[in-house]
């Protein structure tokens, strides 16, 4: 299968059917995310535990990610099979540092999966922010129990910087990585 990788400043600048297709990844995958990205919120970050409010759709989500870069993986008819929302020189309290990159959302279709789209999205990712800095690294954070995207990340030599014991649920983890480039 061809595809091809697409870079949007940010995602609010993509075309409609991106954009919309893009918005489709992420009301599909939104129950593989822990908490569930209906569950995220700039005001509130993670919204995890008894008495979390879930909206009906991750709205508030897909709002606060508009600013961020959108790297897209596409088929020949310009179907997108996979996503990566990324932040711009994104300051991480947690870590007390400023990254380059900051993953905030890679999603890939479920029936592309299995195929190397997020490992090719990373590589494209790596690029852009050497191109974006001199000093480039790309932060990300996950769960701990994130069974998907935790091999991987470690295949591409992410290192973890910080483990925020139970921050997710009991037994849950928020974890973050660094890769400097």
């Amino acid at each position: 299968m061809s595809v091809s990788l697409t870079v949007h400043d940010t995602l609010a600048q993509a075309p409609g059917d991106v954009r919309d297709q893009v918005y489709g990844l992420i009301c599909e995958a939104d129950d593989a995310f822990w908490p569930p990205l209906r569950a995220r919120t700039p005001e509130q970050g993670l919204s995890v535990g008894e008495g979390a409010v879930l909206d009906a759709a991750p709205t508030a989500y897909w709002a606060s990610i508009q600013t961020h870069a959108l790297i897209t993986a596409s088929d020949a008819a310009g179907r997108v099979l996979g996503m990566m929302s990324v932040a711009r020189d994104k300051r991480l309290d947690a870590l007390d540092m400023t990254a380059s990159a900051y993953l905030s959302t890679l999603i890939v279709a479920q029936f592309a999966q299995g195929r190397g789209l997020a490992r090719r999205l990373y590589e494209r990712l790596f690029d852009l922010a050497r191109h974006w800095s001199d000093t480039p690294c790309v932060a990300t954070r996950t769960w701990s129990t994130n069974g998907a995207h935790l091999p991987l990340i470690a295949k591409l030599g992410f290192e973890e910087r910080l483990r925020l014991k139970d921050d997710r649920g009991a037994g849950i983890d928020t974890v973050y990585f660094l890769k400097p480039l």
